[in-house]
């Protein structure tokens, strides 16, 4: 059951990243465009004052959401780091950020049960060295207990054999010579 568990993390860290990406190649261009098209505007610097600050809130929140993406990778032991950052966006109420709550809503999910399963982890080696221990111990208790019953063996074979010894064959019998004693 574990391995299922841990496929559908990297499932879902496969499809977080493929959709931060389409977002990214999604929105990109269109900021691009829009800024471009505003420069050329000089009388409607109001207009593009707003367009800029929300272009650079979107883009802002994308690159927490960015941050937190690079420091989730697993081998990067940055969990921290992806967390302060998910958090951070989705503290932020803005709309351009708002717009991005549900990516980082998931990855933080990922990170949640990514840290469950390395706790889980830590749990299930940190008892398998205690069983491994107590085997060990048992193992030298049975080693010692081989060897004293292989001592008293030898022991209980050489008091049988000096019994044998001491046996007398019997006493010997006298003949009768019709002579009383």
């Amino acid at each position: 059951m574990p391995d299922a568990r841990l496929h559908v993390v990297r499932a879902v860290s496969r499809a977080a990243r493929r959709v931060c990406v389409r977002i990214a190649r999604a929105v990109l261009p269109a900021t691009l465009a829009l800024l471009a098209g505003c420069a050329g505007l000089p009388a409607r610097q109001a207009a593009e004052d707003d367009t800029s600050a929300a272009a650079l809130a979107h883009e802002a929140a994308q690159q927490r959401l960015h941050t937190a993406v690079q420091a989730a990778q697993p081998g990067q032991e940055r969990l921290a780091t992806a967390r302060r950052a998910l958090e951070s966006l989705l503290a932020d109420d803005r709309a351009q950020a708002r717009a991005l709550h549900p990516y980082a809503r998931a990855l933080l999910e990922q990170l949640r049960v990514r840290q469950q399963v390395a706790a889980l982890a830590e749990h299930l080696r940190r008892q398998l060295d205690e069983l491994a221990r107590a085997s060990d111990a048992q193992a030298l208790e049975l080693d010692a207990l081989r060897r004293q019953n292989a001592a008293l063996q030898r022991q209980l074979e050489a008091l049988a054999e000096i019994e044998r010894e001491l046996t007398l064959p019997g006493l010997p019998v006298r003949p009768r010579t019709g002579l009383p004693e």
